[in-house]
Order: C-alpha cells, then sequence, then structure tokens
C-alpha cells in the first residue's frame, strides 16, 4: 500500500488538536509496565515508534538506553522535549511514519509502540519495518487495545460517523490478539502476550466522554466537522449510554477499565 502524503498530512493535523499530553497522562501506566518487563538499559538502541510525548521514551532513556522516537505528528514534540530536559536525558526525534521507517536494516536492539502502531492502515507495512530495523535477538514490545476494550467501542462509534481518511483504518482491533500478531510477524518471531488493563478514574461516564471531547484530537476534528450539530450530539449520547456499560466502582476507585495487550516479540537470530 503507497503511503498517501495527503492522508499523511490529515492525520498529522487531527492528532494535533486538543490536549493530547493529558490523555497521555491517562496511558502512562502501560508504558510503565511495558518498560519494566522490557528493562532496557545502558548500550542498548531502543526505537519507539508513535512516541507522542514521549511516555515510552523518557522511561527507557531514564535507564540509560540510547532513544530514538518517531511520530508522524511533530506538534507533540515540544511537550515531548520539555519532559526529557527536565529529566535530564537526551532523546532523538524524527517526525515519520510507521509504515516507512527512515533507519537502516537492523539499527535497534529494542521497538516498541504503546497504542500507536496499531493504528497505521497497513499492517504489513508497519510491522515489517519494525522487523527490518531490528537486529536479529532483538524484541518488539507493544502496548495494543483489544476488540473488546472500551477503546474499541469508543473508536467504532466514532467512526461511524466521522469516518477515518485511512477507510477502515485496517482494523486496528486485530492488534489485539496474539494470534493475529503471531501470524503477522511470522516465523521469524516469537510472540508472547498477556491482556492488562488501564483505569480511567473519572467520577461518570458523562466525566470521561467530556474529557476526550475536549483533549483527544480525533474527537475534536469529528465535532468540528459532523453536520448537522444534533448528529455530534447523538455521537455523543452514543458515547455515554456505551461508556455506562463499562464504568465501575473497585478498588481502584470510580472509573473505566480499558484493556489492552502486553506484547513482547522476539526476533529469532544472534546478534
Amino acid at each position: 500500500m503507497a503511503i498517501d502524503p495527503n492522508v499523511q498530512e490529515i492525520n498529522r493535523t487531527m492528532w494535533s488538536y486538543g490536549e493530547y499530553r493529558k490523555v497521555a497522562d491517562l496511558l502512562r501506566p502501560g508504558a510503565v509496565e511495558l518498560i519494566e518487563r522490557l528493562a532496557p538499559g545502558p548500550g542498548l538502541r531502543h526505537l519507539d515508534v508513535a512516541t507522542g510525548n514521549g511516555n515510552v521514551a523518557l522511561l527507557s532513556a531514564r535507564r540509560g538506553a540510547t532513544v530514538t522516537g518517531l511520530d508522524l505528528t511533530d506538534e507533540f514534540f515540544s511537550d515531548a522535549r520539555e519532559r526529557f530536559a527536565r529529566a535530564g536525558v537526551e532523546v532523538e526525534l524524527h517526525r515519520g511514519d510507521a509504515q516507512e521507517l527512515p533507519f537502516a536494516d537492523a539499527s535497534f536492539d529494542l521497538v516498541t509502540s504503546t497504542y500507536g502502531v496499531q493504528f497505521a492502515p497497513d499492517h504489513a507495512a508497519s510491522s515489517g519495518e519494525m522487523a527490518r530495523v531490528l537486529r536479529p535477538g532483538g524484541r518488539i514490545g507493544m502496548c495494543n487495545w483489544t476488540a473488546r476494550s472500551w477503546t474499541a467501542h469508543f473508536q467504532e462509534i466514532l467512526s461511524a460517523y466521522f469516518p477515518s481518511p485511512n477507510g477502515h483504518q485496517g482494523q486496528p482491533m486485530l492488534w489485539g490478539s496474539a494470534d493475529y500478531l503471531a501470524e503477522l510477524f511470522g516465523p521469524s518471531f516469537t510472540v508472547t502476550a498477556e491482556r492488562r488493563e488501564l483505569f480511567y478514574p473519572f467520577a461518570t461516564a458523562e466525566d470521561l466522554v467530556a474529557f476526550f471531547e475536549n483533549c483527544f484530537g480525533p474527537c475534536i476534528a469529528a465535532k468540528n466537522t459532523i453536520s448537522p450539530p444534533s448528529r455530534w450530539k447523538e455521537l455523543r449520547a452514543e458515547m455515554v449510554e456505551m461508556t455506562e456499560g463499562f464504568h465501575t466502582t473497585d478498588e481502584r476507585g470510580t472509573g473505566v477499565p480499558v484493556e489492552y495487550l502486553l506484547v513482547v516479540a522476539e526476533k529469532r537470530g544472534s546478534r
């Protein structure tokens, strides 16, 4: 699948809306879990794909890894650089597409992506690129939303009213299946995975939907584009109703559990 620069620009602009740093704060526990599992350290060359404002990159750099971050939306980078500077670490940042990574073969010991690469429309291209830039014996680590997660239902409702510029977006929730990933990455990789949960601490379903309405780029783009305005009200009502089905109170507090798949795929071969 050829990369359409017009679609790239639409996606970049859409994701630049809102206050992504607040959304990234909700996602940070997944980054912590992934980095604890992978345990990067000094001397390790680490590429973080769809790095956003640097949740994973920052944690890895603090452990001494040599980290490169890549994202299509470079508007995130100013926040990322501020975070890196406060932490006293260096991370090299590149604007680029997961489907066409601007790096040589076997450039990295570790490649990661948290809730990002699964939204690239061409799964074969993005997985192939991650595999290409990874050395033999290296690892790919990911956190991917699952098909039964709150996020999957959220995306389904949003897409029904506001179709993605990528069409069906390549069915991103397939990346939340270990069997699919084993097939996608092929016999050159050993894939292990387990289901985990984030927890979004919002007192009501209405509060969570309002948060995404005001902070999440694709929601803002949809609200600004959908016509007539009554259609946005319909969409929003569906999101609140759906979210009420997930909303709960347990030992974590009151909020919404959001399932994801934590994945480690090791590339066969020796360095």
